[in-house]
């Protein structure tokens, strides 16, 4: 989910957003503002699940059915839905007491990942099942020797407060696995994932060209997998984290189109092309990504108890990554269903103790933005004033509103209130989470007085609000979905377009590519561009990339809503 996609990184790196919809469950009645706990696996073996593709690690096992929840329990490994690993891993252990591989297996779904943390309530559990395949190893090959070697590394029981040491020294033992074993898929997909694990979501330098620590390594070994395994459901999907962020997102491109038929039934894996597809343009593609994997992960709950993470988590990030992608594919009425589901996935009852929720909360806002009447913008029901991001962008809305509407005092009523907001609103329950709230106001300001000035035909003050809005957005962090729903270049581009500066307009539509490509909304403008030029070739190539990604209305968006 949400990762990213997620989200932007807490001050111990991980996405906070995965972390704290733990607490969205609606079953927790009242809610209680504390990190719900992991559901215990049922005793029961779960089912032989028939959807789930056919990867296979051959282990030191003579039991077929033991074998059989080994494969699901890493396939699921992979799917990122650790719970349901770990119950497939469970039952290959009652099925073969003496594989330590299925030992090694509960250990490994049960620690941290680049999207959640070391739960407390499993180090225990985690550690007596690296105990227990290390006492079985003597059985296991000198691969499987290797990967238990390295996750009894990763434990210890009583945890202490900074398992970081510990993550290194999985690091460490994973490395020297990968190795001993470098035509070894799983263990050098492993060896990438435990690389990921020491800083994530934090894998490239601004701008996305360089590498930061051992990110280089860790996609060497990823390329080397899929140069010999391209449909490895495992390499795909750590490999597309490992590149989303940078400046060639394209190289998973071609893996990702082919990743859900690796795990068709898994939801995770459905919608995570949709981390490449966003970033290269392809928004039509993102959308039904997404929702596959609602319908898909709505279809798994009806058959099994699904834990808090899973079904908190990565389940409504699939909801906003349709609502973003729906939105810059132009979709509205695609955006505005979803933006509806999303908003009641979130209980506002989350936001006081989870703060890095509000951007999600508030995200609907951005789809009434583009898609809304001026009377739907003015009458959406006003959010609690404590909720201070959710409440911002409730105001802005509303500016953007009335601004449309020709109310240009109650427009500026609301600009008021949203620099109110940013001066004076204490957002520390939400920056230290690593959310940008300060700056996603400023952006709001900034084109909501873009928005007004239009209105009133000062295009010289529009411009300059506009050009404010777009250094603002360039300082945020990467994240999936972004934290400002769409390129402010493209207002930029707009206003500079209406105030006859085409070659400035040019400039800023072809800008605004580098953050979203193939932008529908941008394509638009340029295409206006060449028609005032009178250049038929250009506008001809724009049109037609505009007729390929373009989801809503074959007129296009009007210029006033770029």
């Amino acid at each position: 989910m949400f990762d990213q996609a997620l989200c932007t990184p807490d001050k111990a790196g991980r996405p906070p957003l995965l972390l704290a919809m733990l607490a969205l469950q609606t079953e927790t009645a009242p809610f209680r503002p504390a990190q719900q706990e992991r559901k215990t696996a049922p005793a029961a073996d779960p089912p032989l699940y028939t959807n789930l593709g056919s990867l296979h690690l051959q282990v030191s096992t003579a039991s077929a059915k033991a074998q059989a929840y080994f494969d699901q329990g890493l396939r699921l490994t992979f799917a990122f839905n650790h719970a349901e690993a770990a119950r497939a891993f469970r039952a290959a252990q009652r099925q073969d007491p003496n594989c330590a591989m299925c030992y090694w297996g509960e250990a490994l779904v049960l620690g941290p990942n680049i999207n959640a943390p070391m739960f407390p309530e499993a180090v225990a559990p985690a550690a007596a099942a690296a105990a227990k395949a290390a006492s079985l190893a003597a059985r296991a090959t000198p691969a499987e020797q290797a990967l238990i070697r390295a996750v009894a590394m990763r434990y210890q029981s009583p945890a202490p407060a900074d398992r970081a040491p510990l993550d290194a020294a999985y690091a460490a033992g994973m490395t020297d696995a990968a190795r001993a074993f470098p035509n070894h898929d799983t263990i050098q997909v492993l060896f990438a994932e435990a690389l990921m694990d020491l800083s994530p979501w934090d894998y490239w330098e601004a701008g996305g060209a360089r590498g930061k620590g051992r990110t280089p390594e860790l996609v060497d070994a990823l390329e080397r997998v899929l140069e010999r395994n391209p449909t490895h459901p495992g390499a795909v999907h750590y490999y597309i984290h490992a590149v989303e962020a940078s400046s060639h997102p394209d190289k998973a491109l071609p893996y990702a189109r082919g990743l859900a038929r690796q795990i068709p039934g898994a939801g995770h894996i459905v919608h995570m092309p949709s981390h490449i597809y966003y970033r290269v343009g392809l928004y039509k593609e993102a959308l039904q990504s997404n929702l596959d994997a609602i319908a898909i992960d709505e279809k798994y709950f009806a058959r099994a108890d699904s834990d808090a993470v899973y079904k908190g988590a990565y389940y409504p990030h699939n909801i906003h990554f349709a609502m973003v992608s729906a939105l810059m594919g132009g979709d509205g009425p695609s955006a505005l269903a979803a933006a509806a589901k999303l908003d009641q996935s979130i209980p506002a009852e989350a936001l006081p103790s989870f703060g890095m929720l509000q951007p999600v909360k508030a995200a609907p806002y951005f789809s009434h933005v583009q898609f809304s009447s001026p009377a739907q913008l003015i009458a959406l029901p006003a959010p609690d004033p404590q909720h201070v991001l959710v409440r911002a962008m409730w105001h802005y809305a509303r500016a953007v509103g009335y601004a449309r509407k020709g109310a240009h005092a109650e427009s500026q009523k609301e600009i008021d209130t949203l620099a109110a907001i940013g001066r004076t609103a204490d957002f520390s329950s939400i920056t230290s989470w690593g959310v940008p709230a300060p700056d996603i106001v400023r952006t709001a300001h900034a084109v909501a007085s873009g928005r007004l000035a239009e209105a009133r035909g000062d295009l010289p003050a529009a411009i300059k609000a506009y050009e404010t809005g777009v250094s603002v957005q360039d300082s945020m962090p990467y994240t999936e979905p972004p934290y400002w729903y769409y390129p402010v270049r493209q207002s930029l581009g707009a206003a500079l377009l209406r105030a006859g500066r085409l070659d400035d307009a040019e400039t800023a539509f072809r800008t605004s590519f580098a953050r979203t490509p193939s932008n529908g909304w941008a394509l638009r403008g340029l295409m206006e561009v060449y028609r005032q030029r009178g250049d038929q070739a250009a506008l001809a190539a724009a049109q037609k990339r505009f007729d390929a990604t373009w989801l809503g209305r074959r007129s296009g968006p009007e210029l006033s809503r770029l």
